[in-house]
């Protein structure tokens, strides 16, 4: 799908643009195919070692003032870069400038389903958000990796990526963290077409679930003790990978090559008692019962 996904980069209304392709250990012809930009981009290998490195090593190979991310499945619609560049010189404060996104099936062709932020149906003017970190965390917001613009040096300020998150969730922490240096500024534009129906790395349930898992639990330990309401959100977000998790194994889906049974306990141990007693009812009585009776 990378021809596809380049064209969408090189058609963007916004130049110049300075385009890196980072080859994070890929196993199949992409080091020939890419020989038909030669001009267009430059072109990066290295070792397969995941998805986070893969992200941090191209930004600072990058030249530019600004970094927006783009994977090879998903496609720019062709102001992309000019809604999110715009914002952010709207709004010189925004650390951050997040914009909507709109799946698209294997042929490209739009589904109708769309990430709809809270109470922002309809276009409008960029939105200056003051605590972008919550507006992260909760989410009200789409920010990933396919929907973003940011400085490179504020991404150098926050030490881009958490190695630890191999396989999902390095965007969510990376965003995050970035949104705690100030507030951020929302588009209510369509700014990528996302892929969805085919084999991706975080498809398999409970390794995009645990990852999550440990991304909560990063930033509940960092929380201030009087963040009653982010603290609440979390919660609910691990009892819902933790339930997702257990829906997963019940329909045979194939388990994580590492323990995913330590996230699983660690998500657990962070719930308050009524999310630990919603919790066991549903994963200790409902879902057996719901898996005999089908």
């Amino acid at each position: 799908m990378l021809p596809q996904t380049l064209e969408s980069v090189f058609n963007q209304t916004y130049q110049p643009i300075e385009i890196l392709v980072m080859d994070d250990g890929s196993t199949d012809n992409t080091s020939e195919m890419i020989r038909a930009y030669n001009g267009r981009l430059r072109y990066y290998q290295q070792e397969n070692q995941g998805v986070a490195i893969a992200r941090m090593n191209a930004s600072r190979l990058a030249k530019g003032e600004y970094i927006a991310f783009q994977d090879d499945d998903d496609l720019m619609p062709v102001d992309r870069i000019n809604h999110l560049y715009k914002a952010l010189n709207t709004y010189p404060a925004a650390i951050l400038a997040v914009g909507d996104w709109i799946a698209i099936d294997q042929n490209g062709m739009p589904t109708g389903n769309r990430w709809l932020p809270e109470g922002r149906l309809s276009k409008g003017p960029p939105i200056l958000i003051d605590d972008g970190y919550e507006a992260i965390l909760w989410p009200s917001v789409p920010a990933t990796p396919h929907t973003t613009l940011f400085r490179k040096d504020d991404g150098e300020r926050v030490g881009w990526f958490d190695r630890r998150f191999l396989y999902a969730a390095e965007d969510k922490d990376f965003f995050a963290r970035l949104a705690k240096l100030g507030p951020i500024v929302y588009i209510p534009e369509i700014v990528s077409y996302y892929r969805r129906g085919h084999d991706s790395l975080t498809k398999n349930t409970i390794l995009k679930e645990t990852q999550k898992i440990m991304f909560f639990k990063k930033h509940l330990n960092s929380l201030p003790k009087n963040q009653n309401k982010i603290v609440k959100r979390l919660r609910f977000r691990i009892l819902m990978s933790l339930l997702r998790i257990e829906r997963a194994k019940y329909a045979g889906i194939e388990q994580a090559d590492y323990s995913f049974e330590k996230y699983r306990k660690e998500g657990i141990a962070l719930l308050g008692l009524k999310e630990k007693l919603l919790y066991y009812w549903k994963a200790r009585v409902k879902l057996p019962i719901l898996n005999m009776l089908q």
